[in-house]
């Protein structure tokens, strides 16, 4: 039985906003790994809250990449995709720990200006943008 996908608890943005700060925290103290993971998951919530309000698929870090690069299409902002595969490296590193705190404060720097991004191309997109298109991409 597949069961409707309620809403959190917390919205998307609210989780968005208080994993950077939590980031940024993390990172201070030197957890090397809650740091990334933490600046990943805000950027993964930011753009599910994107999907969410347009009624576009989320649930997968598949969609993620989809969405981030729909979003720099539809904005003309191809910089956004390129800090979202910057920050995409935060969530790698929670497995890896192959970077280094300064590396790791360069890749939360592009995911905090990458949320900033997001939130004006979500602003430019009007009543009822096109939905991203989720097929398999070719290799």
């Amino acid at each position: 039985m597949v069961s409707a996908q309620r809403p959190p608890i917390e919205s998307h943005d609210v989780h968005s906003e208080r994993l950077m700060r939590h980031a940024w925290e993390q990172l201070e103290r030197g957890d090397r790994l809650q740091a990334s993971e933490k600046g990943w998951g805000a950027v993964a919530h930011a753009l599910k809250a994107i999907a969410r309000r347009h009624g576009w698929r989320h649930r997968t870090h598949v969609h993620n990449n989809i969405i981030a690069d729909h979003l720099a299409e539809l904005a003309g902002d191809s910089q956004l995709y390129v800090l979202y595969t910057a920050a995409e490296t935060l969530h790698a590193n929670f497995y890896d720990d192959l970077k280094s705190e300064r590396e790791i404060r360069r890749n939360l720097e592009a995911a905090a200006d990458l949320l900033q991004r997001l939130a004006a191309a979500e602003r430019g997109l009007g009543a009822a943008p096109p939905a991203p298109t989720y097929e398999r991409r070719a290799r």
